[in-house]
């Protein structure tokens, strides 16, 4: 099962939340001290301001995706020995969804990870891992769906099904065994440009060699570099939370796994 506590601290270290918290610190405050209360909640405010702008989200999505440059065959070929498979992390499930009869199927950020590796593996020819487990008890696992997304969308067989991580780290661990009993030491690893940087540390800390394949770059289109860029809006604020997460998920993970750990010589059995 996962772990809630980091999601819970998230929630109250990230924006909007630490907005929020700092926010209402300041209307307290206020109470006895007027002006440090009125300056913080004014503080608070702008900070919420800047963090929504669309600029400032694309400006610190720059700086965690630009740590790995998109993928490029011809280079990656020439780098060392080459990979035996390609590795797509899964991005989260779309739970019950109306048009599939209310079964669950997999979400827009994985469907995106599944197109790129479905690219890959046309390019290529290499068998494919998909991973995700059912960190909440979820009676079918992330990386079924993914499967079953490949092989019904995309018309394209999955050789090995990893459904038992709860996280970016037992991702890592669980595909490095699974793996290392067909002999493979070194994968294309497929996932968003802003989580690259956790899963390419992941992997290497499990100790399986990677080539990182990021996709989904953020962009801007043409409005936002233009004008719309320059006001607040929701998307603005996704793209900032996003990036400032992910930087505290690495943070985190460095921390709490920052020593490898001897991985089991089995994978553990399936829990469903």
């Amino acid at each position: 099962m996962v772990d809630i506590l980091p999601k819970i601290q998230a929630l109250f270290l990230l924006p909007p939340g630490i907005i929020i918290v700092i926010a209402l610190l300041g209307f307290l405050i206020q109470i006895r001290w007027q002006l440090v209360g009125s300056l913080i909640v004014f503080a608070s405010t702008a900070a919420l301001l800047v963090l929504s702008l669309p600029l400032t989200g694309y400006q610190l999505m720059q700086g965690i995706e630009s740590r790995f440059a998109p993928l490029w065959l011809a280079a990656a070929a020439d780098a060392g020995p080459l990979p035996g498979a390609i590795v797509i992390l899964g991005g989260g499930r779309y739970t019950e969804a109306p048009e599939y009869g209310a079964s669950d199927s997999v979400n827009q950020a994985t469907l995106a990870r599944l197109r790129y590796g479905a690219h890959l593996h046309r390019l290529t020819g290499l068998p494919i891992l998909v991973s995700g487990g059912a960190p909440y008890g979820e009676p079918v696992s992330e990386a079924e769906l993914m499967r079953a997304a490949l092989v019904n969308d995309f018309r394209l067989e999955v050789k090995w099904v990893e459904g038992e991580s709860a996280n970016t780290h037992e991702n890592a661990r669980y595909t490095k065994m699974m793996l290392a009993e067909a002999g493979v030491r070194r994968v294309y690893l497929v996932t968003h440009a802003s989580h690259m940087p956790r899963a390419v540390w992941s992997f290497e800390n499990a100790g399986l060699s990677t080539i990182p394949a990021p996709m989904g770059f953020a962009t801007l289109n043409k409005e936002d570099r233009e004008t719309l860029g320059y006001f607040p809006s929701a998307s603005g604020l996704h793209l900032s939370s996003a990036a400032l997460r992910e930087r505290m998920g690495l943070f985190w993970y460095q921390r709490k796994y920052g020593t490898t750990q001897a991985a089991p010589e089995t994978a553990p059995a399936p829990a469903r």
